[in-house]
């Protein structure tokens, strides 16, 4: 037998045209398959290059950084493009390929920063033997800016009402719940019926004593704590970056109280600042519906006008206690109009009110038409005839201020829901909706907006919105 018949019997067969379509197809697909792994390798290499530039982009753009020169900032993102470049295998790193720009654009009281990154290299292909393509080149950039640190003057405005006696974790609140009232309530009432479960003490302290003395963390507690220690934050960022950063601290309930006068966040006053805001305590009430006696008063003698009395005996106040129209009404008065913030002569700091709240307001008002909703009932006592009104933030009072050009942040801890309670399924619950998207309203930004939920981190919030409002934070542009 010859070796033509019995190939002519070969591609005759049925198999062997299946193999004979097999080889001429087998070659193809491995190099289309050898294609797309070189392809994703490759891919691979490009995404961790472009991480190192941004990295390099950005160490030239560090607060500390932008108070060194153009030829040390271009060394320190050089030396962090380097280090991450080698640790990134299939391509080897060579630094003549590197180029990076550092140009700093200098204007009266500023100087800007701009930086771009550009490394081009070879991703060897394990198959490109198979497609006539030995190496894949890769090309990848990275821009960044960044400006020198402004002067700000930030005025805190903490919420210091009875709802802020919430527990600040859930197990807190299963504590207080087991009582009865998850609620602690600071007041003179030691027999309080609401305290169905008589707790420990009843009748002898209060719940909000019988919080502390259980280690029980309420959500006052944790604004207090975090507020204190953003006056650190704010002494070691301005230590770092050069600017002047100012903290004034007030807090509000009925009225509003100044806790601590505006002053620099040097070392020698932060432990004067954190003093003061410490002594944030919520007010005290006699029981249900009445101040204590002897408290420092304040009723509205006009739509926003306001006086302030010390009470003689308990007084009643219909359990109005949040007055934050009021508080906004007293910042705005309080607050300079805001320069640029930097240290050209003459210019001023830029103004930042940061706000911590629940966000529902359950205040006395003058006239019953200053009420956004029409929960708005009358009651009197020896100073006069006011209207209680709860309502979500009325966002007018936000929008007074930021027309001055002062920037509003805004810390939301998200308003504890009580569905088993009448009086908030006749009051809160009717515009529960519209509390969050009231204050993401009364924010300048969405980035100077965060909410927090029951056993959140107030004090990592808080320094969010802090390093948020501060604009000496670079950012990529490319």
């Amino acid at each position: 037998m010859t070796i033509f018949p019995a190939l002519a019997r070969f591609f005759a067969h049925r198999k062997g045209n299946v193999a004979i379509i097999f080889a001429l197809t087998a070659i193809p697909l491995m190099i289309a398959a050898g294609g797309a792994v070189d392809y994703a390798s490759a891919g691979r290499v490009k995404t961790q290059l472009y991480a190192a530039a941004d990295a390099a982009a950005l160490a030239a753009t560090t607060p500390p950084m932008m108070l060194k020169s153009e030829a040390v900032a271009k060394a320190a993102a050089t030396t962090m493009f380097a280090a991450q470049a080698a640790q990134i295998t299939r391509q080897t790193y060579n630094a003549a390929n590197l180029a990076i720009d550092v140009h700093d654009k200098v204007e009266p009281g500023s100087m800007t920063r701009s930086v771009s990154v550009t490394y081009t290299t070879q991703v060897p292909n394990s198959f490109g033997a198979f497609y006539g393509l030995r190496t894949s080149n890769i090309t990848v950039n990275a821009v960044a800016s960044a400006t020198t640190a402004r002067n700000i003057d930030f005025y805190l405005l903490l919420d210091n009402s009875p709802s802020m006696e919430l527990p600040a974790t859930q197990a807190g609140v299963d504590a207080m719940n087991a009582t009865g009232c998850a609620f602690a309530c600071h007041e003179k009432n030691l027999s309080d019926g609401e305290y169905t479960n008589k707790y420990a003490g009843w009748g002898t302290i209060d719940s909000y004593a019988y919080a502390k003395n259980n280690g029980i963390k309420l959500r006052i507690d944790n604004v207090r704590e975090a507020a204190k220690s953003l006056a650190s934050t704010a002494q070691s960022l301005m230590s770092s970056n050069g600017a002047t950063y100012r903290l004034a601290a007030y807090n509000f309930n009925y009225a509003v109280s100044m806790m601590q006068s505006l002053v620099p966040t040097t070392s020698a006053n932060v432990s004067l600042i954190q003093a003061n805001i410490e002594t944030m305590t919520p007010p005290l009430m006699d029981s249900n519906n009445y101040l204590a006696s002897n408290s420092s008063y304040t009723y509205p003698t006009g739509v926003s006008t306001y006086n302030t009395v010390t009470t003689g005996g308990a007084l009643r106040n219909n359990d109005a206690m949040t007055d934050l129209n009021q508080a906004f009404t007293k910042l705005n008065a309080t607050m300079p109009a805001p320069g640029s913030g930097t240290t050209a002569a003459g210019d001023t700091p830029q103004e930042v009110l940061m706000l911590v709240t629940d966000g529902v307001i359950d205040a006395s008002n003058y006239s019953n038409t200053s009420c956004t909703t029409s929960i708005n009932s009358s009651y009197s006592n020896s100073y006069g005839s006011f209207y209680r009104c709860l309502q979500p933030v009325d966002v007018s009072y936000c929008t007074a201020i930021k027309n001055r050009g002062i920037r509003i942040a805004v810390l939301y801890t998200t308003y504890y829901p009580v569905p088993s309670n009448g009086f908030y399924n006749a009051t809160v619950a009717t515009f529960a909706s519209q509390i969050s998207d009231n204050l993401k309203s009364c924010a300048s930004s969405s980035d100077l907006y965060f909410e927090v939920n029951t056993g959140g981190n107030i004090t990592t919030a808080l320094a969010t919105l802090f390093q948020k409002a501060v604009s000496t934070a670079s950012h990529l542009t490319q």
